[in-house]
């Protein structure tokens, strides 16, 4: 099997994600800044060109793996799926400890999301890459780390758009850039 377990060493993370419209990261980055001043965080909003829903974690590397991001490509190319919307309604904080990140996340859990994940586990899977997330798969999109605790917050109007396409990301840390390495589109 692929090694796609995270090694904190490592410097670049490859993912496949879900990248919103730029202007409902646009609104998404206004929201995080309204939240952060009524909820007294300190930390910045990320910006809204790293606005994504991460679908599949592949791994952490040190440097990008070709091996794994080929075969990666080559279990996206069989995903036959077909373009939905999807949904968030309230703002919340993910996580414990000191890094709890406020994440937008949707109550009813977006299916569409959540089947176009199990989809491509087991394309990676026919791939050689071990799924290691056990099943457990929570759509959001983060709107900022080292948050703290806050009740849930229903939004007066929900975050939405029509999924086309996901997106191969090499994510290099520290450095807050990705490198949108190759996109699928999903049928209409």
């Amino acid at each position: 099997m692929r090694k796609s377990k995270a090694d904190p060493t490592h410097v670049e993370a490859l993912y496949f994600a879900i990248l919103p419209d730029p202007d409902i990261a646009s609104t998404s980055f206004d929201l995080a800044n309204d939240l952060r001043l009524q909820h007294g965080f300190t930390a910045k909003p990320r910006r809204p060109d790293l606005s994504h829903i991460s679908l599949y974690r592949i791994g952490s590397y040190r440097g990008l793996p070709e091996e794994a991001a080929f075969a990666a490509m080559q279990a996206a190319s069989t995903i036959r799926g077909r373009s939905f919307q999807v949904e968030f309604d309230r703002a919340v904080s993910f996580g414990g400890g000191d890094n709890r990140p406020l994440v937008l996340w949707n109550r009813e859990g977006n299916a569409e999301l959540k089947a176009l994940h199990r989809e491509l586990g087991a394309a990676m899977q026919l791939t050689g890459f071990a799924n290691d997330e056990g099943g457990k798969f929570e759509p959001h999109m983060t709107l900022l780390y080292q948050g703290h605790l806050i009740p849930e917050v229903t939004l007066e109007r929900p975050v939405s758009w029509t999924v086309r396409d996901f997106v191969l990301v090499n994510s290099l840390q520290g450095k807050a850039k990705h490198e949108h390495l190759c996109y699928w589109l999903l049928s209409d």
